[in-house]
């Protein structure tokens, strides 16, 4: 059998294909974790799915571990403010030892008593007191709506963060799988490369051409390596993780066709995104402090009470008390000033949340049309996949030089690859609408 047509025949065996076993709109599924696992994470021992990735990803991020520390400020905010409406309550204990030429009264500490000159030196006094506003121009309330409005905002911004740290999962994820199945066909690339130009039999313009294929596999896989490290170490960086875990990642490169009706999901973004929803919460917020600045103005009637016992002897025996009941009116200078202030925030938080709507608009608009373009693009890669595949079937039993034979396999496997990383492509553009729309299509 003639040397070229065995060679032929190599070639052939190492970058053979699979057969796709897919219809048009499900496209080939990979397996990073069986069906062609990239050299360097074959002997890996994790394995992390898109589902433990994206919950690694919210359970470790920064951001979302401070957001939630935000939603339980916010909380404990709420039940301070509510603390507002409970009378303030104390009690208080002293003895106090003294000598007095003449009657004086004792420092604020001791509450002012009045001590005169006597044989007995010493002073023991127990007290309780009480304080609650009746009336202070609805600023407790305010208070309270404040807390509570602050306390949406910082819950919408947890999900607005976890929303945010998932996609970012995602993409990484998916980055990482496409890189890995690049990886693996240079490394194919490559051994059938150096296969050819070992062949002693080669002519001297056919050994230029296989030195100068096998240059360029060898770049192409020291490319495909460094990509591949790069994502991988991209994905650890997402996950929070050791730099220098081992692991595997398992999953498909798969994908559907998805109806969208562009209208409909922008209603569905102005509802639904967690950033508008905390805008809605600042603007009653902003509404809530004018109202407090407002409410400066109003006097602040309020009921006091307080009960004593004193005595130079124990048991105590001379009981006071009193209950008042008062009002406050301020004169407060920059009680105009704060209202303006508050106000003029209040309409720049009107801008802001037309300016964020805007964005919405975008965000939503950019993300369908590049899910239109790769929901168009990727059936052609597959169908142009499909069909060098069938030709280089139908040519794989015929009998020709090696060199051809190498090069036609070189453009099925860049004909696979574009077709993947158009899959790639469109399963990140649906995550991205899913993302600016704030919910699953």
């Amino acid at each position: 059998m003639p040397v070229p047509f065995l060679l032929a025949l190599l070639a052939g065996a190492l970058f053979a294909q699979p057969a796709p076993e897919t219809a048009a709109g499900r496209p080939l599924p990979m397996s990073a974790g069986g069906g062609t696992p990239a050299p360097e994470a074959s002997d890996a021992g994790r394995t992390i799915t898109l589902a433990e990735a994206v919950r690694l990803a919210t359970l470790n991020d920064a951001r979302v571990l401070s957001a939630e520390q935000d939603t339980i400020i916010a909380e404990q905010r709420v039940k301070e403010a509510l603390f507002q409406f409970l009378p303030e309550v104390g009690l208080q204990a002293s003895a106090s030892k003294f000598e007095a030429r003449y009657p004086f009264a004792l420092s604020g500490v001791s509450r002012n008593l009045l001590v005169f000159p006597g044989a007995d030196q010493n002073l023991y006094s127990g007290s309780g007191y009480m304080y609650l506003p009746l009336y202070e121009g609805m600023r407790h309330v305010n208070t309270f709506q404040l807390a509570k409005a602050a306390q949406k905002a910082a819950r919408s911004n947890y999900d607005t963060v976890r929303r945010e740290v998932g996609l970012n999962a995602r993409e990484t994820f998916y980055r990482l799988l496409l890189a890995q199945e690049k990886l693996a066909a240079a490394v194919r690339n490559e051994a059938a490369a150096k296969t050819i130009a070992a062949d002693q039999a080669l002519g001297a313009w056919d050994r230029i051409e296989a030195e100068a294929l096998l240059g360029e596999a060898r770049a192409e896989a020291a490319h495909a390596r460094h990509a591949f490290e790069i994502s991988r170490l991209a994905l650890l960086k997402t996950l929070n993780l050791e730099l220098d875990t081992t692991f595997r990642v398992e999953g498909a490169l798969e994908t559907k066709p998805l109806e969208i009706d562009i209208d409909k999901t922008i209603v569905w973004a102005i509802e639904l995104r967690p950033e508008l929803q905390s805008q809605t919460y600042a603007a009653e917020m902003d509404a809530i402090s004018v109202n407090l600045a407002m409410g400066r103005r109003h006097p602040t009637l309020f009921f006091a009470g307080d009960y004593e016992l004193t005595g130079h002897r124990f048991p105590l025996k001379q009981n006071n008390w009193d209950a008042t009941l008062g009002i406050k009116i301020p004169l407060a200078y920059d009680l105009f000033t704060q209202v303006k202030q508050k106000e003029a925030e209040q309409r720049q938080g009107a801008l802001k949340r037309a300016e964020l709507q805007d964005r919405v608009r975008l965000d939503v608009r950019q993300a369908y049309e590049n899910l239109r373009y790769w929901q168009k693009e990727y059936p052609l890669r597959e169908s142009h996949h499909l069909g060098i595949q069938r030709l280089f079937d139908q040519a794989a039993s015929l009998q020709g030089a090696a060199l051809p034979k190498i090069r036609a396999a070189k453009r099925l496997s860049d004909a696979r690859l574009a077709f993947l990383e158009s899959v790639t492509e469109h399963i990140l553009a649906v995550a991205k609408l899913e993302w600016a729309v704030g919910r699953e299509l």
